[in-house]
């Protein structure tokens, strides 16, 4: 489980000196001045009295790097990861491990184990096993962004990337139905601004002629950095091979990391020991003008800024 540190507590990279190598031609990220730049993004959230947001090192750090370390872009976007939560009650009011069992259940979520031929994490997500009458549709994506949250921990999927393999098999007119534009920005803006990860690709595999329905819903709302990142594979999972290779892959991908459902139940546990950490990360978010003289943690370290925060919205 992994631990909230308090901003005071020091960075230790763990990278290896080739990943550090790669982060500083990639991501604008130098060993000498990442103190600093960390500082200067927190000094950024302590002007923004509406915004309690966590200040540790390890924290900011996926923000500066998921935006190359440009300060501003970093910014933007942890203030958007924070503002979807506040308007985002359906995935986010529960955001807990503890609320997804069911989803976990049917292995419709999975990170899987190791890394591909890239060292870039693989997540697969199989929105044909979802029941529509079971649950709504929010809480697999409750599960997909939970799952998210604990790859993006590791220095080294920051630094790699993440991609979304969509085993389509079995999605049928039932569940189109049930993605409409809401479902289709919101998902669509979190993964484009609201979420601190090098999302690399996100490959298709057994999709049929109901996935063009989906497409023409959610389409509009992607931009074309996201467009071109799309690779539709079939059956035909060599070209997914290609481009992952097969280690990590399962067996009904093709590859040769065993069963899918071994893995998910893996996934399961990995994810569930995440409760106590995500129930303090939870405790951070948007303020609301009556709570401006309080954290969210409890502390009064907010007091005398509401002058400030109107301050802010008339300029």
């Amino acid at each position: 489980m992994a631990d909230i540190k308090t901003p005071q507590e020091k960075y230790v990279c763990t990278l290896s000196p080739a990943l550090q190598k790669k982060a500083e031609t990639e991501l604008n990220e130098k060993s000498a001045w990442r103190d600093r730049d960390i500082q200067a993004l927190r000094d950024m959230i302590s002007a923004r009295p509406d915004l309690n947001a966590r200040t540790d090192d390890g924290f900011l750090l996926r923000f500066l790097r998921a935006r190359k370390f440009d300060y501003d872009r970093a910014f933007k976007l942890l203030e958007n990861y924070y503002q979807v939560r506040a308007n985002t009650p359906e995935i986010f009011e529960k955001f807990l491990p503890s609320a997804i069992t069911h989803v976990l259940d049917k292995s419709i979520v999975t990170a899987l184990p190791g890394r591909d031929k890239e060292g870039r994490k693989l997540l697969i997500f199989r929105p044909g096993k979802w029941d529509p009458a079971a649950w709504p549709i929010y809480d697999n994506a409750r599960t997909l962004i939970l799952s998210m949250e604990k790859v993006i921990e590791d220095e080294e999927t920051q630094v790699n990337g993440l991609m979304v393999i969509m085993e389509a098999s079995g999605l049928t007119a039932n569940h189109a139905y049930h993605i409409g534009p809401r479902y289709a920005s919101t998902m669509t803006n979190i993964i484009q601004e609201a979420f601190p990860a090098r999302i690399k690709g996100m490959h298709f595999v057994n999709e049929s002629a109901v996935l063009d329905g989906i497409f023409a819903v959610i389409r509009p709302f992607m931009k074309e950095k996201l467009k071109q990142r799309i690779r539709m594979h079939g059956n035909v999972y060599e070209t997914l091979h290609a481009l992952t290779g097969t280690e990590v892959l399962p067996t009904e991908l093709g590859g040769d990391g065993g069963p899918l459902e071994e893995m998910a139940k893996e996934w399961k546990e990995k994810l569930q020991s995440y409760e106590d950490a995500m129930v303090e990360s939870n405790k951070f978010g948007m303020l609301k003008m009556g709570e401006l003289g309080k954290s969210l943690v409890g502390d009064a370290t907010m007091a005398g800024m509401v002058g400030s925060f109107r301050k802010l919205n008339t300029d």
